[in-house]
């Protein structure tokens, strides 16, 4: 038949068709080329190493190389100020020592029992950060005459952060406070005082407070002006009416704060007026007297703090921060003698000339942590 199929290839003597083992030499020979090339590139690569980088490709991964250790602490942020002075005596630091020492004498007038007298000499330590603005007293010594020597410390616990003593007993909130910044007492109540101006026995129904000419003073507790002006004996007198019948009353003053009249509203600690010697006085001072229903008590009754003592489960934290503290107390030098004092805006030649206003170094980061 002449259009028949085509013929086709014989089978080599293995079974495979002519084809086929063409096929299969053709995928070794591109194998064996490509393991060929791959051995070349290999050895190429191999050779473009240095030594150190074979060395390191090969040797086993480093171990963790210990964390850098945290930066030192700065110096100056763990330093406190640390201040000794007499009270009344001339002269007076200047910058944030002035101000740690106005805030200690208003802290220590509000909380010793009689108040903070002249001569009494005083031992602070201060918080930098918090000068001179609001300084933040953190502990202070005081030794005052006819008083015995007191410690107190500003300490977090309950969160009140007011002035405790040494045994871990801090006042109850009083809403009086003192009408001087600095109270120092020159003669107390007394029904049966000898008056020194008119040299004869007659009731003195109130506490006299020395203070120079022109020291500001404060009403005890907010209230309502009663009276504003000359009051015989008493000169320039003010007198606020309070709650539950009480009446103090502030006399001998030079001048009365600006713009006060009678039916006023004042608030606790507002300036009412200035110390002076009007009316029957010898010098000048500020006689503080309080009455109920018109029967004249003695007003310092009011002034009186009551102790508490902190709860058990913060006396240990107490004892930590006391111990801190005192050794900082301890550290600071007696208050130069006046005639050597420097005087406002002097400063030592150096540090360590200078054992009033040495800055001391915080002993450890707790006290970097109070607040």
């Amino acid at each position: 038949m002449r259009g028949g199929s085509p013929k086709r290839p014989e089978p080599t003597s293995d079974g495979w068709s002519p084809r086929t083992e063409a096929s299969v030499w053709l995928g070794l020979g591109l194998l064996a080329v490509g393991v060929v090339w791959f051995t070349v590139r290999a050895v190429e690569i191999d050779r473009s190493l240095g030594p150190a980088s074979r060395q390191l490709a090969s040797a086993a991964p480093p171990e963790a190389s210990p964390p850098p250790p945290p930066p030192a602490p700065d110096a100056g942020a763990e330093r406190h100020l640390a201040l000794a002075w007499t009270v009344g005596a001339p002269g007076e630091p200047a910058g944030p020592l002035a101000s740690v020492r106005r805030s200690a004498e208003e802290l220590l007038a509000r909380r010793l029992p009689r108040g903070l007298r002249r001569g009494a000499v005083i031992r602070a330590v201060a918080e930098p950060a918090a000068a001179p603005k609001e300084p933040r007293v953190l502990a202070l010594d005081v030794r005052a005459p006819g008083q015995p020597r007191a410690r107190f410390y500003r300490f977090g616990g309950s969160g009140t952060r007011r002035l405790v003593d040494e045994d871990g007993r801090e006042p109850v909130p009083n809403p009086w406070q003192a009408p001087l910044a600095t109270l120092r007492r020159t003669s107390p109540f007394n029904p049966k005082r000898m008056h020194p101006v008119l040299h004869r026995v007659r009731p003195h129904e109130g506490t006299d407070y020395g203070a120079p000419t022109g020291t500001p003073v404060y009403a005890a507790l907010e209230g309502t002006v009663s009276w504003v002006g000359p009051h015989g004996g008493h000169g320039n007198w003010v007198a606020i009416k309070h709650d539950n019948g009480i009446e103090t009353g502030y006399a001998h003053l030079s001048r009365f704060a600006a713009g006060l009249k009678r039916g006023d509203h004042v608030a606790t600690h507002q300036v009412i007026g200035y110390v002076g010697s009007t009316g029957r006085s010898t010098g000048p001072h500020l006689h503080f007297s309080a009455s109920r229903n018109g029967v004249y008590f003695d007003a310092e009754t009011l002034l009186a703090t009551r102790l508490r003592e902190l709860p058990a489960e913060e006396r240990d934290a107490f004892r930590a921060e006391k111990g801190e503290l005192d050794r900082e107390l301890d550290d600071i030098g007696d208050p130069l003698p006046a005639a050597s004092r420097p005087g406002v805006g002097d400063e030592p030649a150096s540090p360590a000339d200078d054992p009033v206003s040495q800055p001391r170094a915080a002993a450890s980061g707790a006290r970097r942590q109070r607040r």
